[in-house]
């Protein structure tokens, strides 16, 4: 099937370059996705993106830069010939503040791209495509929070749309479309109701490790003896991973707090990824493949983590991906690490580093003994949310 539903949204597959690839769509009704997939498939058969729609486009877009591939001129320049003769700024719809805020620079190749849309496209649906941008104003936002916590959207997504809107306002102002931001104004909603606490056992490890298909095992195990994120590990390359000094290399761009960071690599971990170092494959050094091709996009993540947690109905609530993080940092507590050892692989984008942080320089040696400490066996499986106390 071409095309899929997963939760309120269409999924679409296409087939380009002889790779199998999904893009997730803004779609809400299924004949819409299946004329996205027609307009797609038929320009990059031709390579006439001309006649796309903005949605098409966007589609393939997301196409081009969930697979790393280089986005053809002929597709960014379709999409910008807006920019050169914007419309009138007091016409201006939230539809094609939209536009120009996913078509500008900085957006347009940020990895929060894909995110930006969804948050948007939750805005659109309330507000409409032709709502006035200069009638959205503070008591509008307001209003918009109040009725998502209403409806049972949680605080933090509420809070992710509230900061799409703001980037999309800092935009246009850069443009010259405003003056004021309103979204800044709006005080952002506490999170606190919406936090997990959460602790998986060694033993549901293994069984959940288990239930998930033979290519994705070895990522799920990668975050649960690395506590990596989910984009670190998708974004590791063999020229990353020294398993002879046992430690992962991560540079800048590849890491949420923009800085060098080193991930030693636990003793148990190394014949799993000496295992998936062994399946060369020519002219490609991506880590973690599938069918051949590299695991680039969250939802290759999502979807496969979905689908091993429905064959294990007894979780409830269910584990996320995510939670293998939240594990990682109880099981390097309970056995004891040194704080700041925890803190250099762990990584914290939001939190600055302390005076004693800030000196002193930790070794890859004392890395990877510290990691050597680290144990697992720590307790039984705790999930503990607002809606399941």
């Amino acid at each position: 099937m071409a095309v899929r539903k997963r939760g309120d949204k269409y999924h679409i597959r296409f087939f380009h370059d002889k790779k199998e690839a999904w893009v997730t769509t803004s779609a809400t009704l299924k004949r819409d996705a299946q004329a996205i997939e027609q307009d797609v498939k038929r320009a990059l058969r031709t390579g006439d993106y001309s006649n796309l729609s903005l949605e098409s486009r966007l589609v393939a877009i997301r196409l081009f830069q969930n697979q790393k591939w280089e986005i053809p001129k002929a597709l960014l320049d379709a999409g910008s010939s807006y920019l050169i003769e914007p419309e009138t700024k007091e016409k201006l719809t939230f539809w094609k503040a939209i536009e120009l805020f996913l078509m500008y620079p900085e957006v347009k190749n940020s990895p929060n791209r894909e995110r930006h849309i969804a948050a948007l496209g939750n805005l659109i649906e309330e507000f409409g495509k032709d709502y006035p941008v200069n009638e959205l104003w503070i008591p509008q936002i307001k209003g918009y929070q109040i009725k998502r916590l209403k409806e049972g959207a949680k605080a933090s997504t509420i809070n992710k749309e509230k900061a799409a809107l703001s980037k999309m306002f800092k935009v246009l102002s850069e443009l010259k479309y405003v003056h004021v931001n309103p979204a800044q104004k709006v005080p952002y909603l506490s999170e606190n109701s919406d936090k997990r606490h959460v602790y998986i056992s060694f033993k549901d490890f293994h069984v959940i490790a288990s239930a998930m298909p033979e290519w994705f095992r070895p990522i799920v195990q990668t975050a649960y003896y690395t506590g990596m994120r989910r984009g670190e590990i998708l974004g590791m390359t063999r020229r990353k991973v020294n398993l002879t000094k046992r430690v992962i290399y991560l540079a800048p761009p590849d890491v949420k707090e923009k800085d060098w960071k080193r991930v030693p690599i636990h003793r148990d971990l190394v014949p799993i990824l000496e295992e998936v170092m062994s399946a060369n494959v020519v002219g490609l050094d991506r880590l973690f493949l599938r069918n051949g091709n590299p695991v680039l996009h969250k939802n290759q993540v999502r979807w496969p983590w979905d689908e091993g947690m429905d064959q294990l109905p007894d979780f409830s609530p269910r584990p996320h991906f995510h939670d293998l993080r939240h594990t990682f940092k109880t099981n390097a507590r309970r056995s004891h690490l040194n704080p700041e050892y925890v803190s250099a692989i762990m990584g914290h984008a939001g939190r600055a580093k302390s005076i004693d942080e800030g000196y002193g320089w930790i070794s890859d040696e004392e890395l990877v003994k510290a990691i050597d400490q680290l144990t697992f066996d720590h307790g039984d499986t705790v999930i503990w949310t607002a809606d399941a106390k």
